[in-house]
């Protein structure tokens, strides 16, 4: 089906606080990890949110965002025709820095959504350049992402030491000033490698901070970030306190680099040459009785590896999520 915009994915949101189910929303910076996905949503009949963050498009337009960003846009689209479900495509943590790229993916209706991350500023300065971007994409239909409180960890160039879990009545003032669609809470996940059982997880302030919004008719999905290394019986909980989306950008890294790492370790005497051989790697061991194995090292072969694992684990993570089934494509 053809790549969705804000208002599909609007729906799709409307739809999942209804069945009080949630999406993961993943992120990707290239084909493998994406066609992965798709294979999973696709068989699972759920719709998918994908994400790139401001990192992943300057490495897919080789150090220039815009061109990443346009790139992977496309590449989205095209495939997404191939599966009987909606493709939404989401910016992470774009922050100021990339204020003329969010301008462009407004202008090229390259995305559904857009996440503006400006929460490690003061109350008022992340009111300010959020409701500027809330207006910017007025009639674009594009949905707006912000996010409120400081998620611990690291994502690209976004760093925070500590946690800081978002306050129930700053959240109301929030979306009040804002107008945003959607609102990413902190409750004490952690971006990177993280265990939920150590966590020191503040579920409750999900519960009240949506609690809130209802007094107040601000009817506003709910978002998690950091929620990689969560326990399943978390993710069940949070989705119950209306989360209706968990980022999962690090366990698909760790997916890729775990099965790119097994393939090779595997046939590591078919690629790299013998001690006794010398690395002619220019000549490709023309002169040598030894040669490498080319069903071995042919990126093609490693890369049908990484989207298998990708989809084991997608479809995993999807159930607990609950979206299987669901999707805006009748």
């Amino acid at each position: 089906m053809p790549f969705f915009g804000g208002e599909k994915l609007r729906e799709a949101y409307r739809r999942a606080e209804q069945g009080a189910y949630a999406f993961m929303a993943n992120n990707v910076a290239e084909s493998n990890v994406l066609i992965g996905l798709l294979e999973a949503y696709g068989e699972r009949r759920s719709d998918l949110i994908v994400q790139v963050s401001a990192g992943a498009a300057k490495h897919a337009g080789a150090g220039d965002k815009a061109a990443g960003l346009r790139a992977l846009s496309g590449v989205i689209r095209e495939l997404a025709q191939r599966y009987p479900i909606g493709v939404f495509l989401n910016l992470d943590h774009f922050t100021t820095k990339e204020n003329d790229l969010i301008g462009e993916a407004i202008e090229r209706r390259l995305v559904s959504s857009i996440m503006i991350d400006a929460s490690q500023e003061t109350f008022d300065d992340n009111v300010r350049i959020t409701r500027d971007v809330v207006h910017r994409a007025s009639g674009s239909g594009i949905l707006i992402e912000a996010e409120l409180g400081k998620i611990k960890g690291v994502e690209d160039e976004i760093a925070s030491d500590e946690a800081l879990y978002t306050d129930p009545d700053e959240a109301v003032e929030f979306v009040q000033k804002t107008g945003i669609d959607l609102l990413a809470i902190s409750i004490g996940t952690q971006h990177g490698v993280s265990k939920g059982r150590t966590l020191d997880l503040r579920m409750d302030r999900a519960r009240d901070i949506r609690a809130k919004l209802r007094e107040n008719r601000l009817e506003v999905p709910l978002v998690l970030h950091g929620s990689s290394g969560l326990l399943p019986d978390q993710v069940k909980t949070v989705i119950g306190h209306g989360i209706r989306k968990l980022n999962k950008d690090t366990h698909y890294q760790y997916v890729y680099g775990r099965a790119a790492c097994a393939f090779y370790a595997e046939r590591r005497d078919e690629i790299l040459p013998p001690p006794s051989v010398e690395d002619d790697v220019v000549n490709l061991f023309s002169g040598s009785d030894w040669s490498p194995n080319k069903k071995a090292f042919d990126p093609r072969v490693v890369g049908t590896e990484i989207r298998e694992q990708i989809k084991r684990i997608a479809l995993a993570l999807l159930e607990q999520a609950g979206s299987a089934g669901h999707s805006v494509v009748e």
